[in-house]
């Protein structure tokens, strides 16, 4: 029997299978009369076609007419199966399944995407939290932040003996991916109103700029103070600048709420999700905090499935485990901290992020973080962090960034050096 692991985060599906298929897509769907289309290709056409594009299917997956007659969809459940099924397909359509589903689902909802697993057909061997399940290898009380389209979920994450459990979960209806995109689109359109008597937002090709290269600007502004963007259009160019500060006050109100819960764990480590890598930029105190590879929690799930598996008694939400403690390597003593990864015969400095593609069976450098990007990496803090992680791509970096270390990117090994005095 073919297991797959898949997280339910209507920002990227994702899922992993044994046999090493993987797929990611986010949740939006465009309808017409041939039928239902989902993930990336809806995406790149929901703002210039929006009267049959949906995305709120995952967070108000439910039973209820849609308000728009569809030939190909009743309800929203309808539209969540059709994404199912296509990513299922695309990984390989496995027999059985784990689900990581987050706290914002309802056990009514998870009833309902149980039956549509049962339709496929594939088996639901388990349905676990995937704050629990992100924070597996967490050795102390942990704040994990997941981003989706439209909400956001906090998970705290405490170890108790042998166990590691669900200790507090809060949602954020308000504080999600497209909230803060709309936020950003209204002020680059502010932006471009003052300087050239033209919003973006009432052209339905700009605003689609906009939201394709959005999520790029917001990356680069995790590193950078200022980030200078364009748009174009029939006239011509119109450029702008965002800037980090200026977004972090457009900002501050939503992410009051947030801020308070996280004031009720002032020891807590914090641990944002892949998707939530922005807040490192938009919001100050999540500046140093740790960001998960994109495919970190299924892969760790789908390696340690037998361990998992085993305290596992029935379709219920789980969040309680007894993770599977791994033997950890001993800390460096001499205190040398590695400075450079060396790529070919180049040394390329660690303090900013580094980008690295596979292109013709060897791996260079990248110019940006983006979907070329096989994976990129930066130090900070004396720690090695992983920025992006292609999908297909494993990437692991050492626990310790010091030299004659390796980083590992699919099949490649790079070593880590010292440059002194470079």
């Amino acid at each position: 029997m073919s297991l797959a692991v898949l997280e339910l985060n209507d920002q990227a599906l994702l899922i992993r299978s044994e046999e090493g298929a993987v797929h990611a897509e986010p949740g939006f769907a465009s309808l017409s009369a041939d039928g239902i289309v989902t993930g990336e290709a809806a995406r790149a056409s929901a703002w210039r076609q929006p009267q049959h594009s949906y995305n709120q299917y995952w967070a108000q997956l439910n039973q209820s007419p849609l308000a728009a007659t569809e030939r190909h969809a009743r309800h929203h459940a309808d539209i969540a199966y059709a994404q199912l099924r296509h990513v299922w397909t695309q990984a390989g359509t496995p027999d059985s399944m784990i689900v990581l589903a987050p706290g914002s689902f309802t056990d009514g909802q998870l009833s309902l995407l149980l039956g549509m697993l049962a339709a496929l057909p594939c088996k639901a061997r388990a349905v676990m939290d995937s704050g629990l399940a992100s924070c597996l290898q967490a050795e102390r009380e942990t704040l994990y932040v997941d981003m989706q389209l439209h909400q956001t979920v906090a998970t705290l994450c405490r170890p108790g003996g042998q166990t590691l459990e669900v200790a507090e979960q809060e949602i954020f209806p308000q504080f999600g991916v497209l909230p803060v995109h709309n936020t950003v689109a209204r002020h680059i359109s502010n932006l471009l109103i003052d300087s050239a008597r033209y919003d973006p937002l009432h052209a339905s090709n700009s605003e689609q700029e906009i939201f394709d290269h959005m999520l790029s600007w917001l990356e680069r502004l995790r590193w950078e103070d200022e980030v200078p963007a364009k748009l174009s259009i029939e006239q011509g160019e119109l450029p702008f600048i965002l800037r980090r500060a200026e977004l972090q006050r457009l900002l501050a109100e939503r992410l009051k709420s947030m801020r308070a819960f996280f004031a009720r764990y002032p020891d807590a480590a914090l641990s944002l999700a892949h998707g939530s890598a922005m807040l490192t930029g938009l919001a100050g105190e999540m500046n140093g905090a740790a960001v998960a590879g994109q495919a970190a929690t299924v892969d760790y799930v789908l390696s340690h499935q037998s361990v998992l598996l085993a305290q596992v008694d029935g379709l219920y939400r789980v969040r309680v485990l007894e993770p599977e403690r791994e033997e950890r390597s001993a800390p460096r003593l001499n205190g040398r901290l590695a400075t450079h990864l060396l790529l070919g015969d180049q040394a390329v400095p660690l303090h900013r992020p580094v980008n690295i593609r596979v292109a013709a069976g060897r791996v260079e450098q990248s110019g940006r973080m983006d979907e070329a990007a096989g994976m990129s990496l930066v130090l900070r803090d004396r720690t090695l962090q992983l920025l992006h992680n292609a999908t297909g791509l494993v990437a692991e970096l050492p626990a310790h960034c010091a030299p004659g270390e390796t980083v590992r990117l699919g099949e490649h090994q790079l070593k880590l050096i010292e440059v002194r005095d470079g």
